[in-house]
């Protein structure tokens, strides 16, 4: 029995690949652990009952991802699938595809917590809570960063900037990862970051030596991110606190700005965490 069942329609097949690269980067995951029937490599062996073995990997599969977009709502194997992984009270990881909101989820299934595709944050999230119920440890973000910046640039398709601002929605459902609004944050940088574009164009071309539109991507997002971190220190967070923070991320992640302020993020929440369970 496979462990990651992603139900999905095959029109979105190339979503449904960068899902499967993801985990399998993140994760160290094998191809027989996971069932993707649209995407090669990762359907029914030859031979296999398809309706009689969809039935039991749909309702027997430790994780079950479902794909949530106009075309999956629309066919009736993915709402078979949904539908009796409800009924047999199996826990659904639904994830939202681009341009899909949460408020096409109806019926008994509205009461569930949703992720979405266009969101950094989240998809790091997706990693995590698969992580957790595999009992296995993910890699560290670095290793398949760029798997999260295939399916942004995926989502937002010649809009690298909007990505890159929706990537880091501050009134994203992950409370792990919360950036603070401009109202939160003092206006002074503590860092006036001179050789940052230097730095952002080599981290760019080496992730995405081949692949221009990637590389434009990356820049755009990696400028986004400084733009934040530029904002410096969150008004609740105490001087000697963020220092410290900022001294860890940026010893971490030297050259990537994105990961430096993920970590960044990490860190206030779960600093807030531990000051309210004192109170």
């Amino acid at each position: 029995m496979v462990d990651v069942f992603i139900s999905h329609s095959s029109q979105d097949v190339q979503l449904a690949t960068h899902i499967v690269d993801l985990l399998r980067s993140a994760l160290n995951l094998r191809a027989d652990q996971i069932r993707c029937t649209s995407v090669e490599g990762y359907g029914f062996p030859a031979g296999a009952d398809f309706d009689s073995q969809l039935r039991d990997e749909a309702l027997e599969s430790r994780i079950f991802i479902g794909i949530l977009s106009a075309f999956s709502l629309a066919s009736a194997y993915v709402l078979f699938e949904l539908g009796a992984r409800w009924g047999a009270k199996q826990p659904i990881m639904p994830l939202l595809a681009p341009g899909t909101g949460p408020q096409v989820i109806k019926g008994p299934l509205t009461g569930l917590n949703v992720l979405s595709c266009e969101n950094a944050s989240q998809l790091h999230q997706l990693v995590s809570e698969v992580a957790h119920v595999l009992e296995i440890s993910p890699e560290s973000p670095a290793v398949y960063q760029r798997h999260i910046e295939a399916i942004l640039y995926f989502s937002h398709p010649g809009d690298g900037q909007t990505a890159a601002v929706d990537a880091w929605d501050p009134n994203t459902s992950s409370s792990a990862a919360q950036i603070p609004t401009s109202t939160e944050m003092l206006s002074e940088p503590v860092d006036d970051y001179s050789e940052a574009d230097q730095v952002i164009k080599r981290h760019c071309e080496r992730e995405w030596p081949a692949d221009y539109s990637m590389r434009g991507y990356c820049i755009k997002q990696q400028r986004e991110a400084l733009t934040t971190l530029k904002r410096g220190r969150p008004h609740d967070i105490p001087t000697d606190v963020f220092a410290s923070i900022r001294e860890k991320c940026a010893q971490e992640w030297s050259d990537d700005y994105t990961m430096r302020l993920y970590c960044e993020q990490q860190q206030f929440a779960a600093f807030r965490e531990l000051e309210n369970n004192h109170e």
